[in-house]
């Protein structure tokens, strides 16, 4: 199409930014910096950044998925310096559905969902992870849910992907239903949920400033609870969840997981709702001192690592947010 020149009429049509340049008018010299894309019913938006060792599988799942709707598929590569970008664009060479974007020079899970929704085409968006694998008929099932319920989050299967004994360490609520903050309000998982996007953008998006993984997740679906939006669980949803394995990174992900949570009881507690106790993660502790002679084994070592960190995570985000959570 050239520039200047408008689609044609019979084709529902928007604009799409082809990079996360800032808002504004078009970069001097780029006219092709906007370009027209038929409009889809759902969008699936993947943030990436240095997944090449796992990318692959996720998308072969993904463009073998079968829906008789018209839907794509948005990598969202955040200044990846391995061969993701690369990756996607030969994927996108055989399969017209699958995008590239490209972020600017920000980096984070949240700045890289908030890209790929603004570059979406799809009246509502799904969001997965590279390094995880969609089930057979994942699209279909989240994208009708979507359709009907608005928001919506499904299942996480654990033991494809990981070995038995690191699986049975986290349960398996994951598998049965949606998660909860404390019991107070149901949260998404954030590498298996859909939301239209009207509603994405009414809620503000992901808040940006929040950097530590799953936090984001919380952070959101505290925001829809506050509004009154409901969050459905669709079982057939079912995404294969792959966890970290060395105690190093389980450790990491647990404290990060673990800092959140002071921050979103904070910000129950700012909106004059119900925090949980004080004291709500007594038994992790204990659970920490029962299980010291467990670090002799490698597995021992990974499920230790995984419940300290998270425990760790809370003291720090307890001084950082000023909100004691054990």
């Amino acid at each position: 199409m050239s520039a200047g020149q408008q689609p044609p009429a019979h084709r529902v049509v928007r604009q799409v930014r082809e990079s996360a340049e800032p808002a504004g008018t078009l970069t001097p010299g780029r006219p092709d910096a906007l370009i027209y894309v038929e409009e889809v019913d759902l969008t699936v938006i993947i943030p990436a950044r240095n997944e090449e060792a796992h990318l692959a599988e996720q998308l072969d799942a993904l463009v073998a998925q079968e829906w008789d709707r018209p839907w794509e598929i948005v990598v969202v590569d955040n200044r990846s310096t391995d061969g993701t970008a690369a990756m996607v664009e030969r994927y996108a060479s055989a399969w017209p559905h699958v995008r590239l974007l490209r972020t600017g020079q920000r980096l984070g899970v949240s700045y890289a969902r908030n890209v790929g929704v603004a570059g979406a085409t799809g009246a509502a968006v799904a969001f997965c992870d590279g390094d995880d694998v969609v089930a057979e008929g994942w699209v279909r099932a989240i994208g009708e849910a979507v359709e009907e319920h608005g928001f919506v989050t499904g299942a996480l299967e654990l033991e494809r992907l990981n070995p038995s004994t690191l699986a049975e360490s986290r349960g398996r609520a994951d598998e049965h239903r949606a998660p909860t903050f404390y019991g107070i309000f149901p949260s998404v998982h954030g590498n298996n949920f859909a939301i239209e996007r009207d509603l994405w953008h009414l809620l503000g998006g992901y808040d940006e400033g929040i950097v530590a993984p799953s936090a984001e997740d919380v952070e959101f679906s505290l925001r829809a609870w506050l509004r009154g939006v409901s969050l459905f669980f669709e079982p057939s949803a079912v995404v294969h969840y792959r966890f970290r394995r060395r105690p190093g990174e389980l450790f990491r992900q647990g404290r990060a997981y673990g800092a959140c949570r002071p921050l979103v009881a904070r910000r129950l507690y700012n909106a004059t709702r119900r925090r949980p106790s004080r004291l709500a993660g007594w038994r992790s502790w204990v659970w920490l001192a029962r299980h010291v002679p467990d670090v002799v084994s490698r597995d021992g070592r990974a499920n230790w690592a995984w419940v300290a960190g998270n425990r760790w995570g809370h003291l720090a985000g307890s001084l950082r947010h000023r909100m004691l959570l054990l």
